[in-house]
């Protein structure tokens, strides 16, 4: 090694073309019928020209895209979507003679839910507005609303299963099942959610961190 050589500290990023050899891409299902790969990379050669970027800046780079991954891949709509849909279920079934609409513990769940709902709609906004600001990526308002709009997701599959009752167990499109077997579909993809992009433990370091000053925790 030359000791005249120039130091460099961090990740480089690189490209790799997948038909590289020595690449290997094993499917892997996951539980919200999504499917994910296993990748392998047994002595796979990359030259330099496919660095992006600058040298060891990487992880900057990597940083960056994953705060507007946090935005873009879970956005508001499919959300309201899904409420939406539970809203109308409970507009329109009844239980044992009685209009769900009436039931006063789902009444209350209802009006949480909305609650909630429109929490993670203005988080949304507000990591728009920080992006539209300029700069570098809003990374804590970026964590703030994947951590809570994914959270809230998953409450809201894990009410419209409870809400729907035993029928909502059915698959997605079976005939009869509450609100069309959605929930029991949403119920498993919101699992994922709270995974991909970062799970919901790594957002709350980033916020403690980034926003509120606290020390690593590791």
């Amino acid at each position: 090694t030359d000791p005249e050589a120039p130091k460099h500290k961090g990740i480089s990023l690189f490209l790799v073309p997948m038909n590289s050899p020595g690449i290997t891409v094993t499917p892997m299902p996951t539980i919200g019928d999504e499917i994910t790969n296993m990748v392998f990379l047994d002595d796979v050669y990359v030259p330099n020209d496919y660095m992006v970027g600058e040298r060891g800046k990487g992880f900057n780079y990597i940083s960056e895209a994953l705060d507007l991954e946090r935005f873009t891949m879970f956005t508001f709509s499919p959300i309201q979507q899904r409420l939406d849909l539970l809203l109308d279920y409970v507009a329109t079934e009844d239980r044992d003679g009685m209009p769900l609409r009436e039931d006063p513990v789902i009444r209350q769940r209802i009006a949480q839910l909305a609650t909630e709902a429109e929490v993670a709609r203005v988080l949304g906004l507000r990591f728009v507005a920080a992006s539209m600001a300029g700069g570098a990526p809003p990374t804590s308002e970026a964590s703030e609303y994947k951590l809570y709009a994914t959270e809230f997701s998953r409450r809201l599959a894990n009410a419209s299963m409870d809400i729907g009752g035993p029928g909502s167990q059915l698959r997605v499109r079976t005939e009869g099942a509450p609100m069309g077997g959605r929930a029991e579909s949403t119920y498993r993809y919101t699992v994922i959610d709270t995974i991909g992009g970062g799970a919901s433990e790594i957002q709350k370091n980033i916020i403690a961190r980034r926003k509120l000053g606290l020390p690593k925790n590791f």
